[in-house]
């Protein structure tokens, strides 16, 4: 796999089409394969599956198409596909395309099925495939559509890090058809901070399956997924450096990957707040008046979208839980300015570092807060006009409506004006679900500016000091919907389905409200369509509140297991202090960073309990239509559930706590244990230079005993040799006169007490001179 035994001509030269731009496809995407006559053959007038969508691509960004044909090494030309399936693409009833059956050779380019015991398994994670299907949507190869939806991208030695990757739905509903007719076996493993990957890999009947795919097919794939020429023809590996991904050759060819930059769009929207939000009558501002610039707007789109499902009258609610708490609102209030006689102004969450100086400089994109009313305690409502530059050629007139309540619950409003070229009345879902990923990275700055830094401490400490990419949840209100079919038809596993998924995630349920009413439930959103959507605000607005609040949870069970799993690490390393005595200092410092993660966690675990028990679960309507929705929103259970769960949460941050403070006491038996190690040490050396200067001692006394025997030895040769004793000389006169005949001879023991105190003196004199 990965080497290509094919070769590329255009037709009239030898030489290859320029390769568009990474990341950019051409406009032209190669027409559909027709039948026609004997053999298959190009048809550039066959109509273009996604001839319905529309093309906001840049102008500049296209380029010529040409006719392309492949031949083999032995130079024959290799037969083109047909879009037409033939018959070993119909399995277990269902008919599968062409871009599944590319889907699939893709995957057995990566992978590969153990054919023993022996051999080890091949697969591919799905974040690098989702990078490889993107290139191969920029490189027309496959014609699936993509929307940003925000993933976890886990990183080697780091936490995983939330971003706004460009994701096919389609794409990823073909692998579920490929799973369910058993091509594709699927794997669930953990990442090291507990985020659950997914892995894939050609299964044994998949190979089989595909011993019929036509060779054009192949290329075409192996193509986009290989280092281009003059590089060898060698898979492309797929790395992620913490910012972007790196498609990468072992040749030493690489390329960045734009999967990560979200498509910008042109908008224009009004600041939209429920009215049941409301503390005051004043009326929020409108752009509608200026709804046209958009359609003047560029967009960053690469890809000519396919749009199945349109909403009218659409207000985009966006919300998210953050601990608040009263003293948190009143400080706000204070400082928006709320009671003075000019509310609100300009703000931002720079620090003035330098206050005496006279002038300062800030960068460019500035909030404007405009107050609507508020309570000094519970709640404020605000308009933010924003002033962040944006790309050439686009145009984004930013409005929101924001609500803070003292339960944390934050809202941010808006009622969607126009999105390029379609106003309020026609609004399709891809583009929607672009202007929703700026909505969620705008309202994260704007908040930003406005918290705490007590508040940035805890959401920094939860979101692993990420918190600009927290996640949030969409509720979609419109009046209608366009196609308007019975609930159920609406998962049909193919266009519909996939393009709610852009917006609301994985659809958990399609339930029709009334004759007239859609409600639409996913993992990460919401869409109420009909014209009672603005009647039952106050059921949405409770249902969007505890699921952000399950959101939050979420992630806090999440930040639980990884103080956890930091504790299990402190415990091992305890465990093998006396193989690495050093290892203790990291346990300290570890033991610094649990307790104060496990303080954040006990203050969030407050908050929230808090904020369950303020909230007012709202009571049963009395109309049809509000009784079925209040059924399936079931808010009561719900609410019950929430609860349980932090009920449960309390316990496991109580257990982190024990178990930190049981570290800490086995942290001080350690240093304890160590001290009186030392201490022995200390001892232990203590006696021995007591010894050593003991011995030394007697060595030295022993020294000057021998130091003073030598001293009277030589005094008494002294004496010998001048009354010249052994030198064999007739002994002086003197000596016989004035020694021999008055002391020796005269007086008994006088001439040996003389010797004696001779030698002492000679002595006493050697033992001074020592010691000096």
């Amino acid at each position: 796999p990965g080497k290509r035994s094919w070769f590329l001509f255009v037709k009239g030269m030898a030489t290859k089409k320029p390769a568009a731009l990474p990341g950019v496809p051409s406009t032209s995407s190669p027409p559909p394969f027709t039948t026609g006559g004997s053999a298959p053959q190009y048809s550039k007038d066959a109509a273009d599956p996604k001839a319905k969508g529309r093309d906001y691509r840049r102008h500049e960004q296209h380029e010529d198409d040409d006719e392309i044909d492949y031949f083999d090494e032995q130079g024959q030309r290799l037969p083109e596909h047909t879009n037409a399936p033939g018959e070993w693409q119909i399995v277990q009833g269902h008919t599968f395309s062409a871009d599944d059956v590319k889907l699939l050779y893709l995957l057995s380019l990566y992978t590969n099925p153990a054919g023993d015991n022996n051999e080890k398994e091949g697969w591919i994670r799905s974040t690098p495939l989702m990078v490889l299907v993107y290139e191969c949507i920029c490189r027309d190869v496959l014609d699936f559509d993509y929307a940003p939806a925000s993933l976890a991208v886990a990183q080697e030695g780091k936490p995983s890090r939330r971003m706004f990757l460009n994701i096919t739905q389609e794409g990823k509903s073909a692998i579920d058809f490929l799973r369910d007719a058993g091509f594709v076996n699927s794997l669930k493993l953990s990442s090291e901070d507990f985020n659950t990957v997914t892995a894939f890999q050609v299964s044994r009947e998949g190979l089989k399956w595909l011993a019929n795919i036509e060779p054009v097919m192949k290329n075409l794939v192996e193509e986009a997924v290989s280092a281009p020429r003059p590089h060898p023809p060698e898979l492309l590996q797929v790395s992620f450096n913490g910012s972007i991904f790196i498609l990468r050759a072992e040749s030493g060819y690489e390329r960045p990957s734009k999967i990560t930059e979200p498509e910008a769009v042109s908008y224009v929207s009004s600041p939209y707040l429920p009215t049941s939000l409301r503390k005051a009558d004043k009326i929020m501002s409108t752009n509608a008046h200026r709804a046209g610039e958009s359609a003047q707007g560029e967009s960053t789109i690469r890809d000519v979208l396919s749009e199945a499902l349109h909403l009218a009258g659409v207000h985009l609610l966006v919300g998210e839980w953050i601990p608040f708490g009263a003293n948190q609102i009143v400080a706000l209030n204070e400082r928006l300015g709320a009671m003075d006689r000019c509310k609100g102004g300009l703000f931002t969450a720079i620090v003035d570092e330098n206050p005496t100086n006279t002038q300062f400089q800030l960068p460019a994109g500035l909030t404007q807060v405009s107050i609507l009313d508020y309570d000094l305690v519970h709640c404020i409502n605000f308009e933010a006009d924003i002033n962040y530059p944006e790309e050439e050629g686009i145009v984004q007139v930013e409005n929101f409506g924001i609500h803070l309540n003292v339960d944390g619950t934050v809202l941010y409003g808006l009622k969607i004006e126009s999105i390029m070229d379609r106003m309020g009345d026609d609004v399709s879902l891809d583009l929607l679900s672009r202007l929703s990923v700026d909505i969620h990275q705008d309202s994260s700055t704007i908040i930003n500016d406005l918290l705490s830094g007590y508040q940035r401490s805890l959401l920094q400490m939860i979101f692993l000091g990420d918190m600009s990419q927290r996640s949030k949840y969409n509720v979609v209100m419109a009046t209608s919907m366009d196609p308007r079919l019975p609930a159920g038809e609406y998962l049909d596993r193919d266009k519909f389905e996939n393009e709610l998924k852009q917006v609301v995630g994985d659809v958990l349920g399609v339930h029709d409200i009334g004759y007239d009413d859609l409600l639409i439930i996913g993992r990460e959103g919401m869409i109420y369509a009909g014209p009672n959507s603005k009647r039952h605000e106050p059921l949405l607005l409770s249902f969007l509140s505890l699921l952000v609040k399950e959101i939050f949870i979420r992630q806090f069970f999440h930040r639980i297991f990884i103080v956890d799993s930091q504790l299990k690490k402190v415990r091992a390393m305890i465990g093998n202090h006396e193989k690495d005595p050093n290892s203790v200092t990291q346990v300290r410092s570890w033991l610094n960073e649990a307790s104060s993660d496990i303080i954040y966690l006990n203050e969030v675990n407050a908050y929230i309990n808090e904020s369950l028990a303020i909230m007012a679960v709202p009571s049963r309507p009395d109309d049809a239509v509000g009784v079925s929705l209040y059924e399936v929103l079931d808010l009561k259970s719900m609410h019950q559930d929430v609860v349980m769960r932090m009920t449960d949460m309390g316990k496991l941050v109580e257990g982190a706590g024990q178990e930190l403070q049981n570290l800490s006491q086995m942290t001080d038996v350690i240093n304890t244990k160590q001290l009186e190690d030392i201490f022995r040490s200390i001892e232990a050396n203590t006696k021995f230079l007591v010894d050593a200067s003991a011995s030394q001692d007697r060595a030295s006394a022993s020294l000057e005993v021998i130091q003073v025997v030598l001293a009277a030895s030589f005094a008494f040769d002294v004496i010998d040799r001048l009354s010249g004793g052994t030198l064999n000389v007739e002994p002086p006169w003197w000596l016989q006169q004035w020694i021999v005949e008055p002391i020796i001879d005269g007086v008994p023991f006088l001439w040996f007490l003389l010797n004696l105190l001779w030698s002492g003196g000679v002595c006493w004199g050697v033992m001074m001179m020592m010691r000096f």
